[in-house]
């Protein structure tokens, strides 16, 4: 079968208007294609932003890790747990002194009041020696 001019023509007609409708449609579909582009584009800018302020929030954790570190480290540690210990073995020593002392200091108490009964029956007797005397 032999197809004539005017049946490849016809052909062609219908060809190019198929096409038209398909690349009317690829138009539409490669101006939403653009829309999404230019959003995403909007969004790749964004979260570049929020990347970069990530940054900036790990460098000031890297920092205040440091930080923590450091106090701990060099100020606990290092510094002050020794003291705490020191002071603390200063009062253990002192308590020890005071509990092996407080036996002696109520016996000093003890010798005082016995002293002073002595002291006042002696001064009464001298004062009775005193005035058979006179």
């Amino acid at each position: 079968m032999l197809l004539t001019n005017e049946d490849i023509l016809a052909i062609e007609d219908l060809l190019k208007k198929n096409l038209k409708g398909v690349e009317s449609r690829l138009d539409g579909v490669e101006s939403r294609l653009d829309g999404v582009e230019s959003r995403l584009d909007g969004v790749e800018s964004r979260l570049d932003g929020v990347e970069s302020r990530l940054d900036g929030v790990e460098s000031r954790l890297d920092t205040l890790e440091h930080d923590v570190t450091v106090i701990k480290v060099d100020m606990l540690e290092n510094n002050v747990i020794p003291r705490l210990n020191t002071i603390e073995q200063c009062y253990l020593d002192t308590s020890k002194r005071y509990m092996d002392k407080t036996e002696e200091f109520e016996n000093a108490i003890a010798d005082i009041s016995v002293m002073k009964r002595a002291i006042q029956k002696n001064s009464e007797d001298i004062r009775g020696l005193q005035l058979k005397q006179a």
